[in-house]
């Protein structure tokens, strides 16, 4: 997620960021991650250990820096890339769509907690298993009973082993929201859930979305 350039004046600047750090495994998405951090006014670093045959393009000083980083937090704390590691800590760390395919959800999250400083923010977007009837951050859209519930829960478990090989490890069926609702070391955490009704694959994937504050 990138902010929109400021209005104010001519020279592109980015609203409240002087440095992100952007950790993509996939290079194939690497070129689009450039164009979209030069539209939203940021000139691109790569880190020269974990994208040694990138060339960079940072240079100009009065402009934030985006450093994209060619790796994961799959390790947990003990195997964060040194970049990411050595810039700590983070005010904010962003994560969208990506613990559904991760290998290690829950070291990804610890991995997180030790990046953040405290107060820190994890804002989230992810799709995951339907919850139950009872769970109170469903939207106010959703319509009580409008879905059977333990039939669409059922398709996410039967369809995510033939689903995973051609998504990236994608998962249909975890817990995502919960596990970072229940996890310790945060202060607070805002979650909300979304389940969607208009065709067959929002069924597959509701979203929980929300921000979680480091103790």
């Amino acid at each position: 997620m990138l902010l929109p350039r400021t209005q104010s004046d001519e020279s592109p600047k980015v609203q409240g960021v002087t440095n992100y750090v952007a950790i993509e495994p996939n290079t194939f998405l690497h070129a689009k991650l450039v164009e979209n951090a030069a539209k939203a006014g940021f000139s691109v670093n790569f880190d020269a250990e974990t994208c040694p045959d990138a060339a960079s393009n940072a240079t100009d000083s009065e402009l934030p820096t985006l450093t994209i980083v060619n790796g994961t937090l799959d390790g947990g704390p003990n195997a964060i890339p040194s970049f990411v590691r050595d810039h700590a800590p983070y005010n904010c760390i962003l994560v969208s769509m990506v613990f559904c395919s991760v290998d290690d959800l829950r070291a990804n999250l610890q991995a997180i907690q030790h990046l953040l400083k405290p107060g820190g923010k994890y804002i989230f977007i992810e799709h995951v298993r339907h919850t139950d009837t009872a769970d109170t951050t469903v939207n106010a859209h959703y319509v009580p009973g409008s879905m059977n519930l333990a039939v669409w829960k059922m398709l996410q478990n039967v369809f995510t082993p033939v689903w995973k090989p051609f998504t990236g490890n994608c998962h249909m069926n975890r817990d995502t929201g919960k596990i970072i609702r229940e996890m310790d070391g945060w202060s607070n955490v805002e979650i909300t859930t979304h389940r969607g009704v208009e065709n067959p694959l929002a069924k597959l994937m509701p979203l929980v979305y929300g921000m979680a504050v480091k103790q």
